[in-house]
């Protein structure tokens, strides 16, 4: 069961091709919502010590992974790619390489397409992929939910942010629960303003 084997220790971040060029196709109320919880992943994925791995496609035309993603990072720098699997990149395999963990968590966009590719890569791998539902965003609802359900018929496990960072914390009243409180508390604040 694959609850059972979710810990710090057991996870590897894959953030795909998250670029500010495709945000003008995503509905804004879409993509704030993956911008938060992407920005909690990253974040407490951060100071829990997990590794993070990410990938931009094309840079050369799409510019560069979202600027608060990038002020936040703390893992290892973007690669660029072409392919749309993020396994495509041989920068991308030595940095997975060099981080590999049972389970991957996965996030970014175009859910349908390079985030699919890149969960079907890593299911033949043998690895198990934690999709996250509201840190994915495609250019349409309706390839959003056929990405989550292709990958969730090639095995992937579908999740939210909040559901993943909860069960890895067990417990309130610690430190890192402590440093998530104030994360989800800047987040709404922030959203109030």
């Amino acid at each position: 069961m694959i609850w059972d084997k979710i810990s710090k220790e057991n996870l590897l971040f894959i953030l795909v091709d998250y670029q500010e060029k495709f945000f003008p196709l995503i509905k804004d109320k879409y993509r704030e919502t993956a911008q938060k919880n992407i920005m909690l992943l990253v974040r407490m994925f951060g100071h829990l010590g997990i590794p993070m791995i990410g990938t931009d496609h094309y840079r050369k035309g799409l510019g560069l992974t979202e600027q608060e993603v990038l002020d936040h990072w703390s893992g290892y720098s973007f690669k660029d790619k072409i392919t749309f699997s993020a396994f495509g990149s041989e920068e991308f395999r030595k940095d997975f390489a060099e981080n590999e963990r049972d389970i991957a968590v996965v996030c970014g966009l175009e859910t349908h397409i390079c985030v699919l590719q890149t969960v079907l890569d890593l299911r033949r791998k043998g690895k198990e992929v934690l999709l996250i539902s509201d840190g994915c965003l495609s250019s349409t609802t309706l390839r959003w939910h056929n990405g989550l359900d292709l990958a969730k018929e090639a095995g992937a496990h579908i999740m939210n942010a909040e559901t993943l960072i909860f069960y890895l914390l067990e417990r309130a009243g610690t430190p890192d629960f402590k440093f998530l409180v104030k994360l989800l508390k800047d987040s709404s604040e922030a959203e109030s303003q």
